[in-house]
């Protein structure tokens, strides 16, 4: 058999089809040979069951699709989360594509999983915010669009570990005696941030808000008053029950902290931070997931960014960081972290389905992305 009748041969049998969710022995052995986490078998069926966006369709909804070699082994998936998002008084649809991964004698495959998610009728838009550099070109050959907003090929962090952090950086440049060389250099760096005055604007006193291990009516009532005040601007929907689902396995774990801030029984303003550990050197990582106030309660992300450093230095994480820049918008105070790294690729990007929506899109006005958005918190 020639190589041109073995692709034709192959493409016959790997025409994608749904997935199910009694696919996911499969998937996870996929996911786990391509150098991909798993979840567990619930935790992986509650992207979906549980998830409000879902729910409202009855089920009828792809959880994502499959490629199949002859042998019945599944060598391709990518996954598809709705979510719900507010715009002009309107609820939008969004497909968040999950988990794209197909085995390397396959991926000239590729695009006809990510061709499934952009053609798929009964959405508004689709949205992905864990673009790797490998997929990058796949998603502009399907005219997918960069957010407007933002600095997603970049993220801004904190040290709040000095030791800790430049341990695991000497340990990744195999540098030797990174154990002893640590302390002076910890010690040069906390003094040098002290001198530049890192983290002054952060401050504000830590006792300005509370910890909530629980969602409240308050969040429902925040919500309600949020989309309003932001009419004009694409939001996801934050309702206490989506965010009960999204954090609800983190929350459990212990590996996500929301801290609320209320005037008397008004939440006026929160902020999520989720524990999310870089594996490769080592580094202890927490993100800002999402940061929401009230209009005249901008200014509390001052405090907020002052409790997250302090939580994360009394639980010795390396550093607190916040992906996309995504505190730079101009109705919050200006308030940048010291050091910043670049990514290879631009993680955030979307496709609207009609012309009307995907012009307006293209404002920045029209945003507020965060790391809530998409996959990157799932």
């Amino acid at each position: 058999m020639t190589e041109t009748t073995q692709r034709q041969h192959a493409r016959r049998h790997l025409e994608p089809r749904e997935a199910c969710f009694e696919d996911y022995d499969q998937i996870a052995a996929l996911q786990s040979r391509n150098g991909l986490a798993t979840r567990s078998r619930e935790e992986w069926t509650a992207l979906w069951k549980g998830n409000p966006a879902y729910e409202q369709r009855r089920g009828q909804w792809p959880i994502g699709w499959v490629l199949e070699a002859e042998s019945g082994t599944l060598v391709g998936f990518i996954g598809n989360v709705p979510i719900s998002y507010s715009f002009k008084g309107q609820e939008l649809v969004a497909a968040t594509s999950i988990s794209w991964v197909v085995d390397p004698n396959y991926r000239r495959f590729s695009m006809i999983l990510l061709d499934r998610i952009t053609r798929q009728k009964d959405i508004d838009f689709a949205i992905s915010t864990t673009v790797s550099a490998n997929a990058e070109p796949g998603y502009r050959t399907f005219h997918w669009s960069r957010v407007p907003l933002g600095a997603w090929d970049k993220s801004e962090f904190w040290i709040t570990n000095y030791r800790g952090f430049l341990q695991c950086v000497f340990r990744m440049k195999s540098l030797p005696l990174a154990g002893p060389l640590s302390y002076p250099a910890a010690a040069a760096l906390f003094l040098w941030d002290g001198v530049a005055q890192v983290g002054r604007k952060t401050n504000a006193s830590s006792s300005a808000g509370e910890l909530c291990s629980q969602l409240d009516s308050r969040f429902d009532d925040f919500w309600t008053e949020l989309k309003n005040q932001n009419h004009n601007v694409l939001l996801a929907v934050r309702s206490r029950e989506t965010l009960e689902w999204h954090f609800g396995y983190s929350l459990r774990r212990g590996s996500s902290w929301i801290l609320g801030v209320s005037t008397g029984s008004r939440l006026v303003a929160y902020a999520i931070f989720n524990r999310q550990d870089n594996p490769v050197p080592q580094i202890k990582r927490v993100r800002l997931i999402d940061f929401q106030a009230l209009r005249g309660f901008e200014t509390v992300l001052q405090a907020v960014l002052a409790w997250g450093l302090q939580k994360c230095r009394e639980q010795g994480v390396h550093i607190l960081e916040n992906v996309g820049c995504s505190l730079v918008r101009p109705e919050l105070p200006q308030i940048r972290a010291p050091y910043h790294r670049t990514f290879t690729s631009w993680a955030y990007y979307y496709k609207a389905k009609n012309k009307e929506l995907n012009e307006t899109l293209k404002d920045p006005a029209v945003w507020a992305p965060s790391s809530f958005d998409g996959d990157l918190s799932l």
